[in-house]
């Protein structure tokens, strides 16, 4: 095994004994396991990525069962939607180069012998695909999901690209203020990635065609 780098032989036991300072390893056994990493992308402040703590949990009780070690780390995320039109765009796209180049640190650095993904959104999903390419670390790739479209007081389906067009529209006086606050409140009514077909939306497609997906979270919304 890759891992068996920084866990075998004489030379390596102060690295063991870092490892069990983790808590990780629940038996003395768990040391000839294979080590798995969970690269999760979890930000608070973007809403494809609220909920990727949870499927982290899952992910660790189900590499557990499988006879496999789990170790999970953290890459950043940047909500272009909230980014645009401001100095922070011009953070988004290096972005993708940073985690890439963090996810590739902690993989090689550590000689993880498999990587467990969890992306969502447009430069989180290719920057995690750039790290597995430059790692060639068996991988599999579970989206966090999109959100469901919004729904307007008046019946209309909503999503992010809806309230791009309402700001014109209100901006001319075509809808009132009260139709505009309303569309605001409800274009993005529950976590995961924008709903419509984005650039997330093709990274996943482009990342199913490794077979390397877990296909159903690419048909399932974030709150199912």
């Amino acid at each position: 095994m890759r891992s068996d780098m920084i866990k075998k032989g004489d030379h390596q036991a102060p690295a063991r004994s870092l490892l069990h300072a983790t808590g990780a390893l629940k038996s003395p056994t768990d040391m000839n396991k294979p080590f798995v990493a969970i690269c999760n992308s979890y930000i608070d402040i973007v809403p494809g990525h609220v909920h990727l703590r949870e499927l982290a949990d899952i992910a660790k009780e189900a590499i557990r069962e499988a006879g496999a070690i789990p170790f999970e780390f953290n890459t950043i995320g940047v909500d272009d939607g909230i980014a645009m039109g401001h100095i922070g765009m011009r953070y988004s796209l290096p972005s993708r180069e940073i985690i890439a180049d963090a996810a590739e640190t902690v993989i090689n650095a550590h000689w993880f012998d498999g990587v467990f993904y969890i992306p969502n959104c447009d430069k989180i999903t290719p920057g995690m695909i750039l790290a597995a390419m430059r790692t060639n670390v068996p991988a599999i790739f579970c989206s966090g999901g999109p959100m469901k479209a919004g729904l307007s007081a008046h019946g209309k389906a909503l999503t992010l690209s809806s309230m791009f067009e309402a700001v014109g529209a209100f901006k001319e006086g075509s809808i009132s203020k009260e139709e505009f606050l309303d569309m605001e409140q409800n274009a993005c009514p529950t976590c995961g990635s924008c709903a419509g077909m984005f650039y997330c939306k093709f990274n996943e497609l482009f990342d199913g065609s490794f077979r390397s997906s877990i296909t159903i979270q690419r048909y399932c919304t974030c709150s199912q």
